[in-house]
């Protein structure tokens, strides 16, 4: 081999290895350009020097405020779980107990109040205090009504429904079934003067039984007076020669998943409107204004009120037998539920108040056989609770009992002890929703409020 061949043959190793020696120094390059673009935040292009001072500066004020935050939170938590966001309407929220006196931020007793989001899974998030304030739904504004919409021979698809129509305002209530509310359902009725047999209302009837939500069907007898579940009633049953002078049909506009949808409230209505006619009757809805504003507006108003007492009463000092917490609770007359929790019932069968375990496992028979335990919570659900003021005190003092009989304190999530001043504050909170829903004209506790925080 001659020496121009070991050149060549040299320099050609030399440029092949140049080559990969500048591509590796290339991708190395390239890497470490995407590894900083992609790991440093970077502004808007936009933005100018004095808006980004401003973002820095909010930032910072938050980190000053999240200890506050921090601090008050461990009082109340939200039983609502919310399907996705919602955008909530002005409710004319006013307040309710304006005589009395504000709680204070700094007392631990907060509201988390999380419109259009869902919830934590942790049963221990809660969030601010509010003082529950109402308006009361009739003032929503009424919209100029449309004219009635065209008789069809069928009931249309769903992309078919056309805009919903506003009724006329009625001037006065008339009397309702009264298993139905006009602040949280959309009720129509349907004048029969001539009479209108049960039979003849089986196609509505079917139809009613289609909606996924809380929809109702009542005939009233024109001999009795007497309002009649339609839904309920069998074929035979239905055949029942006595007329109906009045036929009324209710949609529930919004439960603890959020408010029912348009597409929703334009069916319901149409299908309605169009059987009632196949009758020769007319509809006549309640209220004269919207139904998806009035939809929006009562969820805004659950928002507000849908709230849970809790606080958790822990071991001073290691552990205490899940046995023991056992005899407690049934010495008090708490059961045992099928979800794991102990819960007390009043003399009509009403929940009033539940125990689970702190540390999230479901009690179980076997389980409290030979388990040992930390701790449990108490859970006050507020809207759904009849007398929950007395309900509360009556927690407590058991709360306090077991406390004592299992070395334990009673604290909230903050591991802060609740004392007299903080129970107090939360009282008044109590009295606070209870007076919101009852300017609603929904009692805690009663039919109307179960349904409606179901």
């Amino acid at each position: 081999m001659s020496d121009l061949w070991m050149i060549l043959v040299l320099l050609g190793v030399s440029i092949v290895l140049a080559v990969v020696v500048f591509n590796w120094w290339q991708e190395k390059k390239y890497r470490r350009d995407v590894e900083y673009r992609f790991s440093h935040t970077r502004g808007d292009v936009l933005d100018t020097e004095s808006s980004s001072k401003e973002k820095e500066s909010m930032k910072r004020n938050a980190a000053e405020k999240q200890p506050v935050s921090e601090e008050v939170e461990g009082w109340m938590s939200e039983p609502r779980v919310r399907q996705s966001p919602k955008v909530e309407p002005d409710f004319n929220v006013s307040q309710v107990a304006s005589s009395k006196k504000p709680v204070s931020d700094k007392s631990g007793l907060n509201l988390n109040k999380q419109p259009g989001s869902t919830p934590s899974s942790n049963p221990d998030h809660f969030g601010s205090s509010i003082q529950p304030v109402v308006a009361p739904v009739a003032e929503i504004p009424s919209p100029v009504a449309q004219e009635l919409i065209p008789e069809v021979a069928q009931l249309p698809a769903e992309n078919e429904l056309e805009p919903l129509s506003a009724p006329e305002v009625v001037a006065e209530n008339p009397a309702l079934p009264s298993a139905v509310h006009t602040a949280m359902d959309w009720v129509g009725l349907i004048d029969a003067p001539l009479g209108v047999m049960l039979a003849e209302l089986e196609d509505m009837q079917a139809e009613v039984r289609t909606f996924p939500q809380h929809a109702t069907l009542w005939a009233q007898s024109s001999i009795s007076g007497d309002w009649q579940d339609v839904l309920s009633l069998d074929a035979k049953a239905m055949q029942d020669q006595t007329p109906a002078s009045q036929v009324a049909c209710s949609l529930q506009l919004a439960d603890r998943g959020g408010p029912v949808d348009e597409e929703t409230l334009k069916r319901f209505q149409k299908s309605m409107e169009t059987l009632a006619r196949a009758l020769g009757l007319t509809v006549s809805w309640q209220g004269g204004y919207e139904p998806s504003q009035q939809a929006q507006s009562i969820d805004a108003f659950c928002i507000e009120v849908d709230k849970a007492v809790e606080f958790h009463v822990l071991a001073n000092q290691g552990m205490f037998h899940a046995t023991k917490l056992r005899g407690l609770a049934e010495a008090c007359g708490m059961q045992l539920s099928d979800e794991g929790r102990f819960e007390l019932f009043n003399t009509l069968g009403q929940l009033e108040f539940s125990v689970r375990n702190y540390e999230g496992k479901p009690f179980s028979a076997d389980m409290l056989k030979s388990a040992v335990m930390t701790g449990m919570t108490f859970q006050l659900d507020i809207p759904t609770t009849p007398n929950s003021l007395q309900v509360f005190d009556h927690m407590v003092e058991i709360a306090h009992n077991m406390a004592s009989s299992l070395s334990a304190s009673l604290i909230d999530v903050n591991r802060k002890p609740i004392g007299d001043v903080q129970l107090d504050k939360i009282r008044q909170q109590l009295r606070n929703i209870s007076n919101a829903m009852a300017a609603q004209g929904i009692i805690p506790g009663s039919s109307h409020a179960k349904r409606l925080f179901s």
